[in-house]
C-alpha cells in the first residue's frame, strides 16, 4: 500500500476524531504523564540494584544528602503512582472516546443509507452494504482504541527511554536501536502484501455475508423450494472455499512477521548481555545499568511487538474503513434543489410531458415518451402486462427516480424544482409488497404521521376493516408484528398499509394491487373504504384484476413502455383487437 494511501486512510480516521478535540487533548496529557512515569521505571530499578550492591552510598540533591534506598524507593513509588493513576483515567477516557466515535460512525452510516436514492438500494445488496458499515465502525473503534491511543504513550516512552539509554551507554543503546530499525524495515516490506491479501479477504467475506443475509431474509422462499442443502453448499463455498482461503494466507504472512520479530528480540538481548558483561568487567557499566538496559529493551520492543500483533487490526481496519467509505461517500438524494419551491398544499393535478426513463444507460427505456394530464380528484388506472412500466411510472410521481428526458408536473410545478420531502408528504402509497417494521401494530400504522392520536388510529383501522383481526390480538394495538410483518397474513398486512394511508390523509393516493391478497368478503369492504378514501383525491391504481379499475375516470394501457390506449372502460372495451379488450376478455374467459 502506497504511503499516500496510508495517509489518506489515516486522515479518514482523524476526521472522525477531529470533533472530539478536548477529549483528545486530555488523552494526550494523560498519555504524556503515563509515558513519563513508565520511562523512568527501568532506570530507577537499575539504580536500586546498584545501591544494593553498594555502588551507590548516598544521593545528593540541592546540597542535601539522602539514604540511597529511601531516595530511590521514594522516586520509584512517585513514578509508579503517576503512571498508574494517569493510566486509570486514560483508560476511561480512551474507552469513552472510542465508543462514542464507533456509535457516531454507525449512526452516520445508517443515516446515509436511508438518505441514498432508491436507485442505490436497487443496485446494492443490503447484507453486504450493512456488513461493510458494521466492519468499518468496529475497525474505527479498534484503530482508535487499541492502536492509536493505546500505543501512543508507549511510543512517547520510547523517545524518553532512548534519551536515557544513550546517556548511560551509547554502544548498547545503538544495538537496541539497530534491532528496532531492522524490524521496522521488515514491517514496511511485508505490510503491502498483508494489505493486499486483507483487502481481498474483506471483499470475499462481505460477499459471503451479503449472500447469507439474503438467504435468511428469504427463508420462506428457501423452504418452499426445498433449497436448504443448496444454500448450505453456497455458504460453504463462499465462506470456506473463497474467503477463508485468503484468511489462511493472511495468517501465514502474519506468523512469519511474528517469527522475525521474536528472532530479533532474542539476538538483540543476546548481544546486549555479551556487550554488557564485557563492559561491566571493564568498569564501563554497572550491573544496575545492565538491568536497566534489559528493562528498556523490553520497553523499546513492546510497542513494536504490539504493533506487529495488531498489524491485522491496522491493515484490516484501514481496508474495512476504506470499503465502508466507498459506500458512505456516494451522493445522497438531493431533497432540496437550488431555488426550491416549497409547497404548503397541493390540489393534485399531475402531468407527464414526453417522459422517458431507464435505470442505466446500458438498458433500454422502461418508459418511452409518456405524456398525459390528470385533473385533481380524478382516478387513473394503469393497466398492462407485467414489466411494462406501471410501477416505474408511479415511482416517478414521488420522484424516487429522475426521468432521462421530459418533465413531470404537479399543479404546474416541475418536480425537479420541488422540495422532495414536502412533495412526498402529500402522497400515500399502498404497495403490492407490504413492508412492516418489527414494531407494534399502532406504530406501524402511525408511521409517517407520528403525532397522530389514538382516536385517529382507531378510526383509520375501522375504515380499513382491520379492527376485526387487531381486536383479536392478545395485546391488540400493542401487538408486535414480527420481522417484516411475518406474524401477520398477507391480507392483514395489506389492511395495515391501507389504514396507514387513510391516516396520512393524502392529496395523491397510489394503490398498487390494493386488494390482490384479500378474500371476496374483505375485498368488498376494502373497496368501499377505498372509494371513500379516493373521494376528492387524485388516485393512481395499478391492478391486474380489471374488475377493480372499471370505475376509473381514465385507464392508461401500457405496452413496451408506451401508452398505447387511454379512456374509460366502456370506451376501451369497444376497440377492436385492443390490448385492454384482449386482457379483459381473457380474464372473463378464465372466470
Amino acid at each position: 500500500m502506497k504511503k499516500e494511501k496510508y495517509l489518506q486512510k489515516l486522515n479518514t480516521v482523524f476526521q472522525y476524531i477531529k470533533p472530539h478535540k478536548r477529549k483528545l487533548i486530555a488523552l494526550v496529557f494523560l498519555s504524556s504523564l503515563s509515558a513519563l512515569g513508565n520511562s523512568f521505571t527501568p532506570y530507577i530499578g537499575g539504580k536500586l540494584f546498584d545501591a544494593i550492591l553498594g555502588n551507590i552510598h548516598s544521593v545528593r540533591l540541592f546540597s542535601f544528602s539522602f539514604n540511597p534506598f529511601v531516595f530511590i524507593l521514594t522516586f520509584w513509588i512517585l513514578a509508579r503512582l503517576v503512571d498508574d493513576i494517569s493510566d486509570r483515567f486514560k483508560e476511561v477516557k480512551r474507552e469513552e472516546l472510542a465508543t462514542v466515535i464507533e456509535g457516531e460512525y454507525i449512526i452516520n452510516g445508517y443515516s446515509k443509507l436511508i438518505h441514498f436514492p432508491l436507485a442505490f438500494h436497487k443496485k446494492h445488496k443490503m447484507g453486504e452494504t450493512i456488513n461493510r458499515i458494521q466492519k468499518g465502525a468496529g475497525s474505527m473503534e479498534g484503530i482508535i482504541n487499541r492502536v492509536l491511543i493505546e500505543l501512543a504513550p508507549d511510543f512517547l516512552s520510547i523517545i524518553i527511554a532512548l534519551f536515557i539509554i544513550f546517556t548511560i551507554q551509547p554502544i548498547l543503546a545503538f544495538i537496541l536501536l539497530t534491532s528496532i530499525l531492522i524490524y521496522i524495515a521488515v514491517l514496511i516490506k511485508i505490510a503491502p502484501k498483508i494489505a493486499n491479501i486483507s483487502r481481498k479477504m474483506h471483499q470475499y467475506y462481505s460477499r459471503a455475508y451479503g449472500d447469507s443475509y439474503d438467504t435468511v431474509l428469504n427463508v420462506q422462499a428457501v423452504k418452499q423450494a426445498t433449497a436448504e442443502e443448496y444454500e448450505k453448499k453456497k455458504l460453504f463455498r463462499n465462506f470456506l472455499l473463497r474467503a477463508a482461503r485468503f484468511y489462511v494466507d493472511f495468517i501465514k504472512l502474519q506468523s512469519g512477521l511474528n517469527l522475525i520479530q521474536r528472532l530479533l528480540i532474542t539476538f538483540s538481548h543476546f548481544a546486549l548481555f555479551i556487550g554488557g558483561i564485557y563492559m561491566i568487567r571493564k568498569n564501563q557499566l554497572t550491573a544496575g545499568e545492565l538491568i536497566a538496559f534489559t528493562g528498556y529493551a523490553g520497553m523499546l520492543f513492546s510497542p513494536f511487538i504490539v504493533l506487529g500483533r495488531n498489524w491485522n487490526i491496522i491493515q484490516n481496519g484501514l481496508v474495512a474503513i476504506e470499503r465502508a467509505e466507498e459506500i458512505l461517500k456516494k451522493p445522497e438524494e438531493k431533497y432540496v434543489p437550488e431555488n426550491a419551491v416549497i409547497l404548503t398544499d397541493i390540489k393534485g393535478e399531475v402531468e407527464f410531458k414526453n417522459v422517458s426513463f431507464r435505470y442505466s444507460k446500458n438498458q433500454k427505456y422502461i418508459l418511452d415518451d409518456i405524456s398525459f394530464k390528470v385533473k385533481p380528484g380524478m382516478s387513473i388506472a394503469l393497466v398492462g402486462e407485467s414489466g411494462m412500466g406501471k410501477t416505474t411510472l408511479i415511482d416517478l410521481i414521488s420522484f424516487y427516480f429522475r426521468p432521462a428526458s421530459g418533465k413531470i408536473y404537479i399543479d404546474n410545478h416541475n418536480l425537479a424544482s420541488l422540495d422532495l420531502k414536502t412533495l412526498r408528504s402529500f402522497i400515500a402509497v399502498v404497495p403490492q409488497e407490504i413492508l412492516l417494521f418489527n414494531d407494534t401494530v399502532k406504530n406501524n400504522i402511525k408511521y409517517g404521521k407520528f403525532n397522530a392520536s389514538d382516536e385517529e388510529v382507531v378510526e383509520a383501522v375501522r375504515l380499513a376493516h382491520a379492527d376485526e383481526f387487531i381486536e383479536n390480538f392478545s395485546k391488540k394495538y400493542e401487538q408486535l408484528v414480527g420481522e417484516r410483518g411475518i406474524k401477520l397474513s398477507v391480507g392483514q398486512k395489506q389492511r395495515i398499509a391501507i389504514a396507514r394511508a387513510i391516516l396520512r390523509n393524502p392529496k395523491i393516493l397510489i394503490l398498487d394491487e390494493p386488494t390482490s391478497a384479500l378474500d371476496a368478503k374483505s375485498e368488498k369492504f376494502i373497496s368501499e373504504s377505498l372509494e371513500k378514501l379516493m373521494e376528492n383525491r387524485t388516485t393512481f391504481i395499478i391492478a391486474h384484476r380489471l374488475s377493480t379499475v372499471r370505475k376509473a375516470d381514465v385507464i392508461l394501457v401500457l405496452d413496451k413502455g408506451k401508452i398505447v390506449e387511454s379512456g374509460r372502460h366502456e370506451e376501451l372495451i369497444k376497440i377492436p383487437n385492443g390490448i385492454y379488450r384482449r386482457l379483459y376478455e381473457f380474464q372473463i374467459g378464465l372466470k
